[in-house]
């Protein structure tokens, strides 16, 4: 039997937003023999847009990271959870950065400048129930965080943010140019 064919469980949680009072999907793909292995514990990687992480089919793109079969087809990659937060589709623009956009950047609107909230949502709501339910390798260098364009963005300014508490960034194509003077000062 081919070794890449085996299941991976995914379960989904509806987790309070505080600053919204919506609810919010978090879904944590658990690693291989995770149910059997009951006294291992796991490093964590939190994806934001949690919607192209696991599933083609829910990607805006249509194209997700296929973090699924990436795992199942290289056996040496260390054993983690993974987290999918959904961005809230309309509103990701706001949460994903902790400055107003430059109104010449976007002619017209007005967004950004909840990402300080979002941020604080990732970090006093969902990992503390992903290390309470799950069993996480909960300290700095057992916790990463992950995110691409304006989730790279969020990465980056959670990076800095909350540097006592994650260890490693993953940060892929990142739109800093809506907001690059007040990033840059940032920095």
């Amino acid at each position: 039997m081919n070794q890449s064919y085996f299941y991976l469980e995914v379960r989904e949680h509806a987790l309070e937003v505080p600053y919204s009072k919506q609810k919010r999907r978090v879904r944590v793909l658990l690693p291989r023999n995770y149910e059997q292995d009951t006294q291992k514990s796991y490093p964590v990687v939190y994806f934001h847009d949690g919607q192209n992480i696991l599933y083609s089919k829910e990607s805006f793109s249509g194209h997700s990271w296929k973090i699924i079969p990436t795992i199942k087809r290289n056996p040496d990659i260390e054993k983690m959870i993974v987290v999918a937060i959904d961005n809230d589709g309309f509103n990701r623009m706001n949460e994903y950065s902790a400055w107003k956009y430059q109104e010449s950047t976007i002619p017209g609107m007005q967004f950004g400048g909840k990402g300080t909230e979002y941020a604080e949502f990732v970090m006093e709501v969902v990992k503390p129930f992903v290390d309470e339910y799950y069993r996480t390798k909960s300290d700095r260098a057992h916790t990463a965080m992950v995110g691409s364009s304006l989730g790279g963005n969020i990465t980056q300014f959670m990076g800095i943010e909350y540097q006592e508490q994650i260890g490693c960034l993953g940060v892929f194509s990142s739109a800093n140019w809506l907001h690059q003077e007040a990033f840059n000062r940032y920095i």
